[in-house]
């Protein structure tokens, strides 16, 4: 980390404003910088500039690299670094139209690779091999153990039947499927927007690829409260859900195949997320943070429909 430091002029005692991975607020030519690692592959980083290009021409908020060494983008330490301008604005407030200017974000950022994708990488079936069958199974014997007196484990044991009936009846059939792929950050979550005064702004997006577009939209459904103070410690509520959905799909037109498997994809990315959240869930965090991601022991899928 000594030659990041040296490399972008950082002072030695400036810190990381974000608690999992290297992020630095810094000025740099009067104004305020984010310096953070993008994607490790070249390759990669050019199609992301190239995504986040056509989203600023359709008219969405997103951070842009700007020039730093006359460069884009500096590899340093064998990771690639960008420079963002930082983004002054408010952070998200729960509040509803909040939650449906950031569904409405969703669904244009979705529509703009409706016809055609960037990224030559990104989700991919093929990892979610027997080796995941047997983790997932094996993270939910431990969540029954670990908080058996937990007020949402019996939620979560009609869940854990679910989730078993799918592993065991028709996850190699959900493979088969063939839904829509979009260009997405990944990563939506309210964290990852900042309220300016010229609109909703996208900070983090570095993380894009292709991925299924009802995966990103379950995604955003399970996790957008996570890491953030200003929300509720829970994952949306019904109403909210509701909020989100409605400005999303002023931009989108969901097809009667993601329609369909909506629910057996939602409990298949519980599996694969928050899953993986609650098990690896730090004593360190917040307690904030901790209540949000317990809270997911009580998803009830079925309630939140398309």
């Amino acid at each position: 980390m000594n030659e990041v430091y040296t490399y972008f002029g950082l002072d030695s005692t400036i810190t990381s404003i974000y608690k999992y991975s290297p992020v630095f607020k810094i000025k740099q030519g009067g104004r305020d910088t984010i310096v953070k690692k993008t994607k490790k592959d070249r390759s990669k980083v050019e199609r992301l500039f190239t995504w986040t290009e056509q989203l600023e021409d359709s008219g969405i908020g997103v951070v842009r690299p700007i020039l730093f060494k006359d460069q884009l983008y500096h590899e340093v330490n064998d990771q690639n670094w960008v420079v963002y301008p930082f983004i002054n604005g408010r952070k998200y407030d729960a509040s509803l139209k909040d939650i449906y200017d950031a569904g409405s974000m969703l669904g244009k950022i979705h529509a703009v690779s409706s016809n055609k994708s960037v990224f030559d990488h990104g989700f991919n079936w093929e990892q979610y091999d027997e080796g995941f069958i047997n983790d997932v199974k094996s993270d939910i014997n431990h969540l029954l153990d670990q908080y058996k007196d937990n007020v949402h484990i019996q939620a979560f044991k009609q869940l854990s039947k679910e989730i078993k009936r799918l592993l065991e009846n028709s996850f190699e059939n959900l493979k088969d499927i063939t839904i829509p792929y979009v260009d997405a950050s990944w990563d939506y979550k309210a964290n990852n927007l900042i309220y300016s005064e010229e609109g909703l702004v996208l900070i983090d997006p570095d993380n894009a690829g292709s991925i299924p577009r009802i995966f990103d939209l379950a995604l955003a459904l399970i996790l957008f409260h996570t890491e953030i103070d200003t929300a509720p410690e829970r994952m949306f509520t019904v109403e909210e859900w509701e909020e989100f959905k409605s400005g999303y799909l002023c931009h989108v037109s969901l097809t009667e195949t993601e329609k369909e498997v909506w629910n057996e994809l939602l409990i298949f990315v519980y599996m694969d997320e928050a899953l993986w959240a609650m098990n690896d869930l730090d004593e360190s965090e917040s307690e904030h943070q901790k209540s949000f991601i317990k809270s997911l022991l009580g998803f009830e899928p079925t309630k939140y429909t398309l």
